[in-house]
């Protein structure tokens, strides 16, 4: 299997991740915090070290990888990374599939800067500092959204004109893909079935429910971009087409404006002015307002996806609550849930309070929909999905 290094990119984190042949040797993360940029690291076994860090280092964080990859391989008396899989997030067919990244593929990735400013800038950038400090290695794409690709084509078409559609590709491609695909493959051993219709939640920064009909995707909130679905922490989710060209006019917006104003101005912070969720849930505690109205909206655009899902699958046999947001905070899976048992969800409180950052089951003993907390793991599927890709080259 060899040495591969996975590369996670986001607009306010960078994650990293070293395994040797399956096993996960090294762990790193810089962020843009609150209180400053921060990077925190973590060897296999051991504690996690972080410390504070300058702007330049967080931007420039490949050079500070590379050091501490060739640290922790000369250790393990590993003479080099053989690939390199970064998660790319970008609308189109063609970025539907893991595979190479190559020349056509940056420029590919250019092309549709101008749709996603805020995502494939920073691709690029992460792309070009790869191919600087790790130059012998193979690098590879895993696709955020192609564990969407064959959906059916009610859920994947717009109602446009199909020539349009085809011409500029406008189509529904979904993201959280790698997340999605992490929890189906790790369902069953953790309850002990492989259900045939499930809904996976993933609730962090980013939010999208996902119906899953043995084992395939068949519909998700996400469409062409990032952007559209469920209100996020910062994104709108989705808005009516000619609001937004209202608020193009009557704000002077140019394209890109917009796309950087439904992208940091809308979802929590947008109603709030708050995006991160454990302090609106402390400031509904204390009977603030906006924190309330900004949870009600959320958790209600939660509960209808959930319920839509249902719509696609037929039914429902299990939910899953994944990503960050809902895998730490018993409170608000409390506030997604209730209200539910029309659906067959029945939750135990106490199960509920106890799986805090842990994966299990939630639900009642007898309930009629298995209701499951899991820990996604978009970087073991990434290392995957880097195995498949070498040994197809191989």
């Amino acid at each position: 299997m060899g040495t591969t290094l996975i590369v996670n990119p986001g607009s306010s984190s960078r994650k990293y991740a070293l395994y040797r042949n399956g096993s996960l040797l090294l762990e790193l993360r810089y962020e843009d915090t609150d209180t400053g940029f921060e990077v925190c690291t973590q060897l296999s076994g051991g504690q996690q070290a972080c410390s504070s860090i300058e702007k330049d280092d967080f931007l420039e964080a490949t050079a500070h990888v590379s050091e501490e990859v060739d640290k922790c391989l000369a250790k393990e008396s590993v003479g080099r990374v053989d690939s390199v899989v970064i998660r790319v997030v970008a609308p189109g067919t063609y970025f539907q599939q893991h595979c190479e990244i190559t020349q056509k593929y940056i420029q590919k990735l250019k092309e549709k800067e101008s749709v996603s400013p805020l995502h494939i800038p920073i691709i690029i950038k992460e792309i070009e500092g790869i191919k600087k400090h790790f130059k012998t290695s193979n690098l590879w794409a895993a696709s955020d959204s192609a564990f969407h690709k064959d959906m059916p084509r009610k859920a994947r078409e717009y109602s446009i004109n199909s020539d349009d559609a085809k011409t500029y590709d406008i189509f529904r491609f979904g993201f959280h893909g790698l997340s999605v695909s992490s929890v189906v493959r790790k369902i069953h051993p953790l309850i002990g079935i492989e259900p045939e219709k499930m809904v996976i939640c993933h609730i962090g920064s980013g939010v999208s429910v996902t119906a899953v009909k043995e084992g395939k995707s068949v519909e998700t909130t996400m469409g062409f971009s990032p952007t559209s679905g469920l209100p996020m922490g910062s994104r709108a989710g989705d808005l009516d087409a000619v609001a937004l060209l209202e608020l193009i006019r009557v704000k002077n917006l140019r394209p890109n404006d917009a796309e950087v104003y439904i992208n940091t101005n809308g979802g929590l912070v947008g109603i709030s002015g708050e995006s991160d969720i454990r302090r609106l849930l402390d400031q509904r505690s204390q009977g603030n307002e906006e924190a309330l109205n900004a949870l009600d909206k959320f958790t209600y655009s939660i509960k209808k996806a959930i319920a839509s899902s249902t719509v696609a699958l037929g039914g429902l046999d299990v939910l899953v609550l994944t990503a960050t947001a809902s895998v730490r905070s018993s409170e608000l899976r409390c506030l997604i849930l209730k209200d539910l048992e029309y659906l067959g969800i029945h939750v135990n409180q106490t199960r509920n309070e106890m799986m805090v950052g842990r994966d299990g089951v939630i639900s009642v003993r007898n309930s009629p929909v298995k209701v499951v907390v899991m820990r996604t793991d978009e970087m073991g599927e990434m290392n995957i999905v880097a195995n498949e890709l070498s040994q197809k080259v191989s």
